[in-house]
């Protein structure tokens, strides 16, 4: 069974204590936050499966809150609660790939349904291949090779999360530090320490599996990247 963890923002009391009744069968956690500065900051700390927004929110709207998620991943699914005046607004979302927009007073069929896809699409996304052989398991942190599950440190987890949840695309610098040393204030020395930390990890790789090639590729200007060479 799996379970999965909830960032729900949501300022209206009412309607907050409505939606966690079914809210509350899907997940195992649910972290509930009042307005978009809190969404970003716990997001940053809890890393949630799921993102659950009110376009209207004190501070940071639901759109803005969005758009700096989406910016450091691109896969997690976000749901967004809208009035039927922010219909217009999402206009500027379309390049969000949210999972789902429903109109309020939400639809409780239709909040099931969208919760049910999202799950099901959540546990689909969790087992990612990188080689034919070589798997991350990204709901229990575990990255195989072929029957052995290889040791990894919390920081070489956070990164591989990272990568995967991107991946074949590039990883910038500093969205990498500010996963990985979640509770580090970043200076000018994480820039060696994640590139310490990368060399660390791809020599642990090789020396792990029988591939030769570096898993984790670099580039100067873009940053990191895992490209998948598996066919499954």
């Amino acid at each position: 069974m799996h379970s999965h963890t909830l960032l729900y923002a949501e300022d209206d009391p009412l309607i907050r204590e409505n939606l966690l009744y079914i809210l509350r069968d899907y997940f195992d956690q649910i972290l509930i936050v009042t307005n978009g500065n809190e969404a970003l900051k716990v997001y940053r700390e809890e890393q949630p499966d799921v993102v659950l927004l009110d376009i209207c929110m004190p501070g940071v709207n639901g759109l803005e809150v969005a758009k700096h998620i989406r910016q450091e991943n691109e896969k997690i699914p976000i749901i967004m609660l809208t009035g039927h005046s922010d219909r217009e607004r999402l206009l500027d979302a379309v390049n969000l790939k949210l999972e789902a927009y429903l109109v309020k007073p939400v639809d409780f069929t239709q909040l099931s349904e969208t919760l049910n896809r999202t799950i099901e699409k959540i546990n689909d996304s969790q087992i990612i291949a990188i080689k034919p052989d070589l798997i991350w398991d990204g709901q229990n942190q575990l990255l195989q090779y072929r029957d052995t599950v290889i040791k990894l440190t919390k920081k070489e987890k956070l990164a591989i999360e990272i990568l995967t949840q991107n991946i074949n695309k590039y990883v910038s610098n500093d969205s990498l530090i500010y996963h990985i040393w979640e509770d580090e204030i970043p200076d000018d020395s994480h820039d060696n320490k994640l590139i310490q930390l990368i060399y660390r990890l791809n020599k642990k790789l090789n020396t792990e599996t029988d591939y030769s090639d570096k898993i984790v590729e670099n580039s100067y200007t873009l940053g990191y990247r895992i490209l998948s060479t598996s066919t499954i």
